[in-house]
């Protein structure tokens, strides 16, 4: 989504005035051009005139203003750091050149100039409201929400206020708020007279979206509130009620498997699944009516589908396992692993970890120990994938019992319970390879407990009298340990 919040900020960047006096003559040529369809002598007038005036700051701004208007931010920031350089509170200008940083998403950046712009002009609604955009990026929801209503206390018709507060509004999962400030800025904008197809079809197709209960839509989202609230009841009632009348609905039917799989219901969840996976292709169409999608590319929304398909068989494999139908559900993550997307924001080592998980499950610790590499390729600072890797490297030790080594615990922060046994020491390399990655595990997160539990059991295995503090401490943090394990720690 991030590709869609930067186009939505280029629109915020290209459309904010620039002046709140009245117009200077430069401006008044500038209009003029536009109005009779010769923009492309706008830039050429206000070099010309800069040349001649090289310290008029509305000219200077005016100039670079134009230039952020045909997308040129290098000299945009240019012309307002020059205007910055002849008035140093102009307030104006540290809006826009903290917004062309917005644009090239450094956000931290950006704060620091609006921040600026806000301390020389707290009474100016649109730097107080542009600071508002920047926090909602920053994923500081309540402080954007605060500069919004600010700027709406400081001019009751800044109709981009109400906007930017109805999508605080919606992140902060409050539907009916959201639906309040659309329809406010709706009514204002036509009681001011505003003639701006493009408002009006934002604003027209967020309501669609999540308030029109003729769509599954309106549905999913509240349910997808709710969830993100942990008020599942309420979230399984409205999916429920969703899908008596869009009963093969693909989205509902995996957000209310999410929902049944975050209250451990893996046979519920399972089935919602199973039910949406053999109605998949409903996804596409799905997100291709959906408004919010409208910005993106054939190519981005495939990807988004791609995704949004892989984590329904991501998730569906945790059920199968849950269940022990371990063959389902390596299935299921092979399916997920075939349809991984390769950006950035794409969690791949999570699924390799699963698959791995499930290989270990099976005894099948080559092809889980290539999982778990590819999963700390994926993402370094992965902690469970080095403690999965410790375990499949014990695991395949010559000399260990291929009985009742491991076995699934079913508990949410212990994925496995242990008991390895030892015909003999000789694997030494192999275990010191796997306490080290116990050691990088700890180092990543030092908070699991089930790093310590597996450390301290390869740790007795390689005869370390410490071993007995590793498995007391993971006992301390809630982990099983079996007693057999502590017999010599008690003592």
């Amino acid at each position: 989504m991030r590709s869609v919040l930067t186009m939505l900020f280029f629109s915020f960047l290209f459309t904010v005035q620039v002046y709140g006096q009245s117009k200077s003559v430069f401006e008044k040529t500038v209009d003029s051009l536009n109005l009779i369809g010769q923009s492309e002598k706008i830039i050429p007038y206000l070099e010309m005139q800069v040349k001649n005036h090289p310290e008029n700051e509305v000219l200077l701004r005016l100039t670079g203003y134009q230039y952020l208007q045909i997308g040129n931010l290098v000299l945009g920031e240019q012309y307002y750091r020059k205007a910055l350089s002849i008035n140093p509170s102009c307030a104006r200008c540290y809006l826009n050149i903290g917004l062309i940083y917005a644009a090239k998403s450094d956000f931290t950046e950006a704060l620091t100039y609006l921040d600026t712009a806000v301390a020389i002009d707290p009474m100016d609604d649109r730097v107080v409201d542009a600071r508002g955009t920047i926090y909602h990026h920053l994923k500081q929801p309540e402080k954007a929400l605060v500069d919004h209503v600010k700027a709406i206390q400081l001019n009751p018709n800044n109709l981009q206020a109400y906007l930017n507060k109805a999508e605080v509004h919606f992140e902060l999962e409050d539907m009916d708020a959201s639906y309040q400030d659309y329809t406010t800025a709706k009514l204002l904008a036509q009681q001011l007279k505003v003639n701006d197809p493009a408002f009006f079809k934002r604003i027209d197709d967020a309501l669609l979206d999540f308030c029109d209960n003729s769509k599954a839509s309106f549905y999913y989202q509240r349910g997808v509130a709710f969830y993100n609230l942990k008020k599942f009841d309420k979230a399984l009632e409205i999916y429920d009620a969703g899908l008596t009348k869009f009963p093969n609905n693909a989205m509902l039917l995996s957000f209310r498997g999410n929902t049944h799989l975050a209250l451990k219901d893996f046979k519920n969840a399972a089935l919602n699944y199973d039910h949406a996976l053999v109605n998949k292709e409903g996804l596409m169409r799905e997100l291709k009516r959906n408004p919010r999608f409208a910005y993106m590319s054939e190519q981005d929304i495939q990807s988004y589908y791609n995704a949004s398909t892989a984590s329904i068989y991501y998730n569906n494999a945790e059920c199968k396992v849950q269940s022990d139908n371990l063959d389902e559900g390596l299935s299921a993550i092979n399916s997920a692993i075939t349809l991984m997307s390769n950006g950035s924001s794409f969690e791949k080592e999570l699924y390799w970890n699963r698959r791995g998980y499930i290989y270990l499950l099976q005894h099948q610790y080559k092809l889980a120990l290539a999982d778990f590499d590819q999963s700390i390729q994926s993402n370094e600072k992965y902690a469970l994938a080095y403690v999965n890797r410790a375990i499949a490297q014990v695991c395949l030790s010559e000399k260990s019992k291929q009985s009742n080594i491991i076995i699934s615990s079913k508990l949410p922060n212990q994925p496995f319970k242990m008991n390895w046994v030892m015909k003999s020491k000789k694997d030494k390399p192999n275990l010191l390879n796997a306490l080290g990655d116990c050691n990088k595990a700890i180092e990543l997160d030092p908070n699991n407990g089930f790093s310590y539990y597996v450390r301290g059991q390869i740790k007795q295995l390689l005869n370390d009298v410490d071993y007995c503090s590793d498995l007391l401490k993971a006992k301390r943090m809630a982990i099983q340990v079996e007693d057999i394990l502590l017999v010599d720690c008690l003592k």
